[in-house]
């Protein structure tokens, strides 16, 4: 009976869709970033969004310790959080990432003229004026960019829990114990859903994501 039991038991383990290290503590990361819709990238690969993780009941669960998290966005400098500096397996990242300072590329930019012991030469502003290279001509603002699609919310539910999600290829998360999640967002369009679960058949299904305020998917594996 021993041994029909060992069996059994390994067929029920989780298959984290990440490299599983010797240290097994079950790390549970809430996201707090701002702005929301950075992207998150586990150990340089793409997971999501931060808004996807900004809750404990949707917060990324990793069996380590033994991972780096780095958070992206156009117009901003991105961070990075290695999770081996932190003691507690459930953590919570509270960060504002810093916007770019913009600066103008090939342009050159006059400097104002010395000013020496707290008063301006006479004359010094108008000889500088003088040396100063004309500035060079403006390139063609770019047309507009059309209005941004809104997003759409996903209510997903997922059954049984501990089920490995992903959307277009890239992971998404594990199903929660509640096997419903609420805070995916997408902009209308095609996907690609896939979920796989040790002992249960992969699902993979092409969904059309409406315009609206909400849609609804189930996804039930068969064992």
């Amino acid at each position: 009976m021993v041994p029909l039991f060992i069996g059994l038991g390994a067929a029920c383990t989780i298959n984290f869709p990440y490299d599983v290290q010797d240290e097994i503590d079950n790390v549970h990361i809430v996201m707090q970033i701002t702005p929301d819709d950075a992207d998150v990238l586990l150990n340089g690969r793409l997971i999501g969004s931060a808004y996807e993780f900004s809750t404990p009941r949707s917060a990324l669960r990793l069996a380590s310790r033994h991972n780096e998290l780095i958070f992206k966005k156009k117009g901003y400098e991105e961070e990075t959080a290695d999770l081996r500096s932190y003691s507690s397996p459930n953590i919570t990242l509270k960060i504002e990432l810093q916007a770019e300072e913009p600066h103008a590329s090939g342009v050159i930019i006059p400097r104002p003229p010395t000013i020496s012991g707290g008063t301006l030469t006479p004359g010094t502003a108008k000889a500088a004026e003088a040396k100063t290279e004309p500035l060079p001509p403006q390139p063609a603002e770019k047309p507009a960019a059309g209005p941004e699609r809104p997003l759409t919310t996903i209510i997903l539910t997922v059954t049984p829990a501990e089920t490995a999600i992903y959307i277009d290829g890239k992971f998404w998360g594990l199903s929660p114990e509640t096997g419903k999640i609420e805070n995916l967002r997408l902009h209308p369009g095609k996907y690609v859903f896939e979920a796989f679960k040790p002992g249960c058949s992969a699902f993979k299904k092409e969904v059309v994501v409406p315009k609206g305020e909400q849609f609804h998917l189930t996804i039930a594996m068969q064992k």
